[in-house]
Formats: structure tokens, C-alpha cells, sequence
């Protein structure tokens, strides 16, 4: 029969086991620790769950690193329990006496093999969690990544888009302003006039030619600010670029010859190409 101060050592142990498991269980509740550091203050808590704890000491072995207590240095008898992740062995924990004590053969309490085990449980249930962390961890990462990178490359279809509609819409703006001042006022001239055939012939010529050109930037950097012909310049500009001469050019517009001279120097003086060598229909091809 057992004494009480016997039973009242049992329980004395039995609160340290606890004590053990429950400050295990609150270490690990505290996310903020790394898995190193939750390893370490472990095992350098286990001994005082052991009934000689100044003569014992642990250690906590996980994926080939060492955790140890502050004072290991076995020398005695120890007790190893494996570390299991889904049955596979992770690591272990052990437990060892600096030296043989007086208590039986193993110096262990049975209840310390039990205690042994169940700490070797609980940092599996651990180890296994906080795998599931960092896998969750990597996988939000990894998800984050590939968010950004993929706004980052919606941000720069959109620019593309965008750029493709500016040009789509600058290339629609100058062809209808091709057709408005060089096409539809060469076609209106053949509606209404009264001219022989040939020059009815020459007038197609040009409207023909300025339809395969229709995306040219010729109407637009003749109106620009900085240039801006006026509707007759512009019309005489058209049928320079296209090769008339001056005089086909006031026959065709039935206007005098000094006229169209006038209005070829007008031009060439807002194109700064008054008091230059330059071939004005070869200037205007080029615009």
C-alpha cells in the first residue's frame, strides 16, 4: 500500500507531465514562432517534466538538425521515441540521465515512457501542422505571384489594346480626312463640270491615285497649325503631288496660269521650302 507522501510524489509528477504537454500545446499556439525556435524552447523544456530534471537533459532531432537543452550531456541511461509525419519517421526525441540513477534498471518512471511518448506524438501533430503552414504559405505566395503577374500583363494588354485603338483611330481619322479633302472635291468637280473627256480622264486619274494612298499623312501635315494650307492650296498641293504641271493644273481648275504660280509659291513658302533647291512634287510625295 502506498504512503501518502508517495502518492503525494506521484501526483507532484504527474502535474509536471502536464505541465509539460500544456506548455508544448502553448508554444505552438503562438504562430508567431519559427519552427526553430518552437524546436528549441521544446526540448529545453522537457527535462523538468522528468523526476530528476537537473541530471536530466533532450534533445529533438527533425529533418537532420538538432534541438538540444541547454545542459545535454548524456552519460546515463536515455529513452528514444520516434517522430512520425503520416507514419513516416521525421525525427525523434530523446530523453537521457547525465548518470545512472538509483531507480530500477532503465532509471525511468513508466509513467516517463508514456510521457515520452506522448511528447513524441504531439510535436508529430506539431511538425505536421506547421508543414501545413508553410505549404499554405507557399501555395498564397505562389498565388500572389501569379496575381501581380498577371495584373502586371492585364495592365499591359490594356496599354496595347489602348495604343492599338489610338492608331486604329488616328489611321480611321486620316483616311476620312484623305477622302474629304482630296477625294470627294475631285469627285464633286466630275459631277458638276462640263469638260471634254480627257480632262474628265485626268481628274479620275488623280481621285484613283489618292484612293491608294488613302492612308497617307499628306492631307494631315498640310492642315496641321504650323502649315495649314487653305482648300485651294491644298486642292493645287494634290494634283502637284500627283504630277500635273501648272498648266494642266489651271486647265483643270480653269483658272489663270499666274494664279496657280501664286498659289505654288504660297505653298512652298509655308513648307519653308520658298528659298530652296527642292522639288516640290517630290516633297509632297514624301509627306
Amino acid at each position: 500500500m502506498r504512503s501518502n507522501s508517495d502518492e503525494t510524489k506521484a501526483l507532484i509528477e504527474r502535474i509536471k507531465e502536464l505541465n509539460c504537454l500544456y506548455g508544448i500545446s502553448r508554444l505552438f499556439s503562438r504562430s508567431s514562432l519559427r519552427l526553430e525556435v518552437l524546436l528549441q524552447e521544446i526540448a529545453a523544456m522537457i527535462p523538468k517534466a522528468w523526476q530528476y530534471p537537473d541530471r536530466t537533459c533532450a534533445r529533438i532531432s527533425h529533418n537532420g538538425r538538432m534541438y538540444r537543452s541547454k545542459n545535454f550531456n548524456p552519460g546515463g541511461a536515455s529513452m528514444v521515441e520516434a517522430i512520425k509525419l503520416k507514419k513516416r519517421k521525421i525525427g525523434f526525441v530523446e530523453v537521457a540521465y547525465h548518470a545512472k540513477t538509483c531507480d530500477g534498471n532503465s532509471g525511468f518512471l513508466d509513467e516517463e515512457s508514456k510521457l515520452l511518448k506522448a511528447i513524441a506524438e504531439l510535436l508529430g501533430n506539431i511538425l505536421e501542422k506547421k508543414e501545413a503552414e508553410v505549404s499554405l504559405e507557399r501555395t498564397t505566395a505562389d498565388l500572389l505571384r501569379q496575381t501581380v503577374e498577371l495584373e502586371n500583363k492585364n495592365i499591359a494588354l490594356r496599354e496595347i489594346i489602348s495604343q492599338i485603338e489610338m492608331e486604329k483611330k488616328a489611321i480611321q481619322d486620316q483616311i476620312r480626312l484623305n477622302i474629304d479633302l482630296t477625294v470627294l472635291p475631285l469627285l464633286n468637280r466630275i459631277e458638276v463640270m462640263d469638260a471634254p473627256p480627257e480632262v474628265r480622264n485626268n481628274y479620275l486619274k488623280v481621285a484613283r491615285q489618292n484612293l491608294s494612298n488613302i492612308t497617307s499623312s499628306f492631307t494631315q501635315s498640310l492642315t496641321r497649325d504650323s502649315v495649314k494650307l487653305s482648300p485651294r492650296e491644298l486642292e493645287i498641293s494634290n494634283l502637284i503631288k500627283n504630277g500635273l504641271s501648272n498648266k494642266e493644273i489651271a486647265a483643270l481648275l480653269r483658272i489663270a496660269l499666274p494664279t496657280v504660280e501664286r498659289h505654288r509659291h504660297n505653298i512652298r513658302k509655308k513648307l519653308n521650302i520658298d528659298n530652296k533647291k527642292m522639288n516640290l512634287a517630290t516633297m509632297l510625295r514624301d509627306l
